[in-house]
């Protein structure tokens, strides 16, 4: 541990290592008020004589001999004196151990007690604190199997723990993972999945931030790949970090970023998906995994789990760590439904995928069974119970490892749901151990899972038993063809969009079954790495009105309620292309067009004005007027006080300048409308002064 890092912070702040009058409960021993009875004193203290029975493993721990506190109070062993208890309820198992914690606006107070057999060698195994090795020797109690941490006056951030103990007999116990959020504001303690706002990092095409990590697209198979637009270009995660510090992401609000699957992928050429396809392509994209089933205790032979081309495992976590700091959630794609066909796991035990099955564009003919390539082999999870443990630790290993807070799902509905039940089942019990209610996602810890189930799956799969949410299909071809092509009307937007904004917080019959739940968070989006360009399909850059057309959609996205807007990298300026993968340039930042400059602040302000009201994020969308062409509707939030309350109108306007005023003492925070007028191809944002 370095002096002054985060580790190192959070443990030497006062108040440090304090001893907590909660005593976990020990399942199958006494009872919770027995155990509060046996511990009025502190862990380590015999109740007849007052002595300290504890190993003297702190330099004061002899501060506190001969020191008698009041009632809700314990003694500090570094300073000796006497401090208020937390407030921990010991009612969190978690495998062989149990826990209770407490957390304020700059602190928390942990304490973690094994209860399984034997006892724990502390030595022999490790204790991380957001990936960095921690002594807490000096907090640990042998007598009592106790574990007890505090910290205080604590930058806002996210704080977790990862314990991977060993027994003293050698045996490794399941990995203890306790997450924890610091910090006032929605960004932090009071965030809920519904306030976030996902930008789209297509790795490998967003920034490159270092080149010593750039991928030889001259090497071995990989001369193959003769079309630029196929190899890898650099970015890594040194280039996303580096955004992270100059404030990038958070001038649009955004507080979430999805990352491609950090996971290494093979470094060969690679076939096209279609038979008659010839073109070679690289693994660029993340989505040709071959160290799948990596965890610490078993590597598969690989020194590392982490795409060497992307960076280090420590650039991983740094990256992680300076958003959390930020307030920004990160989700990496997840890969479970194949491998690559250079996997160890495929060599390992080639019995747990289906047999070579060439999907061929036929994705729902053989949604489970078939290869998206002949190089990609499918898991056959249905048919074996092994295969799903495996690839459930390699999950909960990359979460615990780099303190992940979700996953986008790769192709969700070509796996068997027996995979996906597995899945959320040991994200509830591994992952979410901070969280009271797993139903619905209105916690801060809350692992938001979020799908991807095309062609009509998307339904399907939304369920308290496998993903809070999918990316919305319907969403995107609407609003495309409302906003981008101008195939629909924006009346029949409205029409759509009004229900869809709660459709899936109850269930429905659907493909496949029913599907639908009230804790449900959809992604919405107009644009990713798998569709034509939004500026493309609104006609090009060359067209100003293709500009305009784009910066409605923008708006739309960072005004609907309820759900998770998704902005997919250059949809923020406006960048164009048709399949991929013309549809996957990289990333401008520097020598941008006026177009592209009036794009991305027009994001940007509505980004900051969905994330300062409550109302774009959790309200409700009503009509106030609706014409084909024009849309106004007003967003509303009720708090649960009424001190939050908020209301916010928005105007969308495909036709020629329309008169329309907001109520008193509104104004337009896009600087689009003022003087009762919504100008032709504009859209406004009225808030209260």
């Amino acid at each position: 541990m370095t002096p002054g890092s985060l580790a190192d912070r959070a443990l030497a702040l006062l108040p440090a290592l304090v001893l907590i009058a909660c005593a976990p409960e020990d399942p199958g021993s006494e009872s919770e008020d027995e155990a509060s009875d046996d511990y009025t004193s502190g862990f380590g203290h015999d109740t007849d004589t007052g002595t300290d029975t504890s190993a003297d493993t702190s330099e004061g721990a002899d501060l506190c001999e001969g020191v008698s506190c009041g009632e809700g109070e314990v003694c500090d062993p570094l300073s000796g004196a006497c401090i208020e208890a937390a407030d921990c309820t010991p009612d969190r198992v978690v495998g062989d151990f149990v826990f209770c914690f407490a957390t304020e606006d700059d602190a928390y107070e942990l304490v973690i007690r094994y209860a399984g057999a034997g006892e724990i060698d502390l030595a022999s195994g490790s204790t991380r604190l957001n990936g960095e090795d921690i002594d807490v020797s000096s907090g640990w109690d042998a007598s009592t199997q106790t574990l007890r941490l505090a910290a205080a006056d604590l930058p806002a951030s996210k704080y977790s723990y990862l314990l991977r103990w060993k027994t003293s007999e050698g045996a490794d116990l399941r990995p203890l993972f306790i997450p924890m959020w610091i910090g006032q504001g929605m960004r932090y303690a009071d965030f809920r999945w519904q306030d976030a706002i996902v930008y789209q990092v297509f790795t490998d095409r967003f920034l490159n931030g270092d080149p010593s990590n750039d991928i030889d697209n001259g090497q071995g198979s990989l001369a193959e790949v003769d079309d630029f637009r196929s190899q890898w270009q650099g970015g890594d995660f040194a280039g996303i970090l580096a955004k992270l510090e100059d404030g990038y992401f958070e001038s649009m609000g955004i507080n979430a970023l999805w990352i491609s699957s950090p996971v290494i992928n093979s470094h060969n050429s690679q076939p096209a998906v279609g038979i008659d396809d010839d073109r070679r392509f690289s693994s660029y994209h993340s989505y040709h995994p071959i160290a799948t089933g990596y965890t610490h205790l078993d590597d598969l032979g690989y020194e590392t789990a982490v795409e060497p081309a992307f960076g280090t495992a420590a650039e991983l976590r740094a990256l992680v760590d300076a958003a959390h700091r930020r307030g920004i959630r990160v989700l990496p794609d997840f890969v479970a439904n194949h491998v690559q066909i250079e996997a160890e796991l495929y060599s390992l035990h080639p019995e747990w995928f289906f047999p070579h099955s060439w999907c061929d564009g036929n994705w729902d003919a053989g949604r489970i069974n078939c290869w998206f390539t002949p190089a990609m082999p499918d898991f056959d999870y249905g048919g074996n119970p092994e295969a799903v443990t495996t690839v459930v630790d390699h999950a909960l290993w990359l979460v615990q490892e780099f303190n992940f807070d979700g996953f986008r799902a790769d192709a969700l509905k070509h796996m068997d749901d027996v995979f996906v039940r597995a899945l959320k089942q040991a994200v509830v019990d591994e992952i979410e151990t901070t969280v009271d209610d797993h139903a619905l996602s209105i916690e801060p810890t809350i692992f938001y899972m979020v799908g991807e189930s095309l062609g009509g799956w998307a339904r399907y799969h939304v369920r308290e038993d496998m993903v809070q949410g999918q990316v919305d299909e319907a969403y995107y071809q609407t609003t495309r063809d409302a906003l981008l092509t101008f195939s629909q009307s924006v009346r029949d937007l409205a029409v759509f969009s009004i229900p869809n904004d709660t459709a899936y917080l109850v269930e429905q019959e659907t493909m496949g079954g029913a599907g639908g739940y009230p804790g449900a968070v959809m992604g919405n989006f107009f644009g990713n790495h798998d569709q034509w360009r939004a500026l493309t399909e609104a006609g090009g850059a060359q067209s100003a009105d293709a500009y305009a057309r784009l910066r409605l959609a923008q708006t739309f996205l960072m005004t609907s309620p309820r759900n998770v807007p998704m902005l997919y990298q250059g949809d923020d300026i406006g960048t164009e292309g048709e399949a991929d993968p013309d549809n996957r340039k990289m990333q401008k930042f520097t020598d941008l067009s006026g177009e592209e400059q009036a794009s991305l602040a027009n994001v940007q302000a509505a980004g900051l004005l969905r994330e300062a009201h409550p109302a774009l994020r959790r309200g409700l969308r009503q009509v106030v007027l609706l014409e084909d062409w024009f849309w106004v509707y007003r967003v509303t939030y009720e708090s649960s006080d009424g001190e939050g309350d908020d209301e916010v109108f928005v105007a969308i306007n495909r036709d020629a300048d329309k008169q329309w005023s907001p109520p008193a003492g509104y104004v337009d925070g896009l600087g689009n409308c003022s003087g009762g007028v919504v100008p032709s191809m504009r859209a406004c944002i009225f808030v209260a002064e």
